[in-house]
């Protein structure tokens, strides 16, 4: 079941986008799952006593955020955020002061309230990250909300935390992966300048660009990017082949069996992001592991139950987690060995393999931050 999700709106700054928000919600949380008081408040009773009860059973709040939000004033020209009767007020303070998680939506590029504008029952709400919702690209936003939204009331279900671990563990490893091939690319990039091969300069800038984005993408769990992960991945193992196959792929005489060995080791993770790009994150994310139904969601279903566990224990773990991230090294060894034979510097390739670990410990960073968030 869905937790309970509280919209908090003004009505005269946001309440056509409240509406189209509450409608979009509902078809994936379920409406009995979101309170918005328009139409959810009983006739005849108290209506701030009413708000404080639902706002105490909610676990989450959506607070809209429009362009008149933050300044709008009453009859008597007060800022209505400043006077205690305000409901819109009233209804955040309960859910900062009860540590409900609360997301601002921010509309149509309204800038996020600084603490010191706020009033002092609401400061803390400035602190809260923020999501942009458009109406001219609504619905891809409010994908990307609900996607986020799945996450953070997940983490409060423990039957559906491994799940959601194993997501997280493995699409930060494929982007740790694919941002490690982008500072190959860049370097490459650079060689070609220098060297004048404009051409070959230009195929690694739109390569470096491709892989960044894709990479950057993944590491922010944005599902959109699956497809488009998968082409790279599918690109990369027919790059791989080419090695392996033919020494004359890159028209100048580097390839040799130390390169196609390390080829093939490489293209063990295309495959593994191909496989990771290619699932349905949604349900791998919401499935249980290793339930009394020894349900396991793809593609972790053909590992066998004993490495998904051991997977769950890395993913859950700092210093093993760390280990795994510090393997991907091994699977982008390649990238110096051609950085090496191309430029007959071995500083180059020691500069590729410094930048390459910077990008690991970046992303291993942020899975830590993940993984504090989750519920011991």
């Amino acid at each position: 079941m869905a937790g309970k999700i509280f919209i908090n709106y003004r009505r005269d700054d946001s309440i056509a986008i409240a509406g189209r928000l509450h409608d979009r919600l509902a078809e994936a949380f379920g409406r009995d799952n979101l309170f918005m008081d328009v139409d959810n408040i009983p006739v005849g009773i108290n209506f701030e006593e009413y708000l404080n009860n639902q706002v105490a059973q909610c676990d989450a709040m959506l607070s809209v955020i429009g362009p008149n939000w933050l300044n709008a004033k009453d009859e008597t020209n007060q800022r209505r955020l400043d006077k205690p009767d305000d409901f819109v007020a009233i209804e955040l303070a309960g859910a900062l002061a009860r540590n409900i998680l609360v997301i601002p939506v921010l509309v149509d590029g309204t800038r996020m309230p600084m603490a010191s504008e706020l009033p002092a029952s609401l400061k803390p709400l400035a602190l809260r990250n923020a999501i942009q919702i458009r109406n001219t690209n609504f619905g891809s936003d409010t994908e990307q909300l609900t996607t986020k939204m799945r996450e953070a009331l997940a983490l409060g279900r423990p039957e559906h935390t491994q799940g959601l671990m194993l997501l997280w563990f493995s699409t930060t490893m494929m982007a740790t992966f694919l941002l490690t091939i982008s500072a190959f690319l860049f370097a490459l990039m650079v060689f070609f300048s220098v060297t004048e091969n404009y051409t070959g300069a230009m195929a690694a800038m739109v390569a470096t660009l491709a892989f960044s984005w894709v990479g950057g993408l993944t590491l922010a769990r944005e599902e959109s990017v699956r497809m488009f992960g998968l082409v790279i991945s599918v690109l990369g193992l027919l790059a791989l082949a080419a090695i392996v196959v033919s020494p004359q792929f890159f028209q100048i005489d580097l390839i040799d069996s130390s390169i196609q060995r390390s080829s093939l080791n490489m293209s063990i993770f295309f495959m593994i992001a191909a496989l990771t790009f290619g699932s349905d994150w949604k349900k791998i994310a919401s499935v249980p592991i290793g339930s009394n139904k020894g349900t396991t969601p793809m593609p972790m279903a053909g590992l066998g139950v004993r490495w998904v566990k051991f997977l769950l224990r890395a993913a859950n773990t700092p210093w093993l987690a760390g280990l795994f991230f510090l393997l991907t090294m091994q699977f982008v060894s390649l990238t110096w060995q051609i950085l090496y034979r191309l430029t007959d510097s071995v500083a180059a390739a020691f500069a590729l393999a410094g930048v390459q670990l910077l990008v690991v410990g970046f992303c291993y960073f942020q899975y830590r931050k993940v993984l504090a968030a989750v519920p011991s």
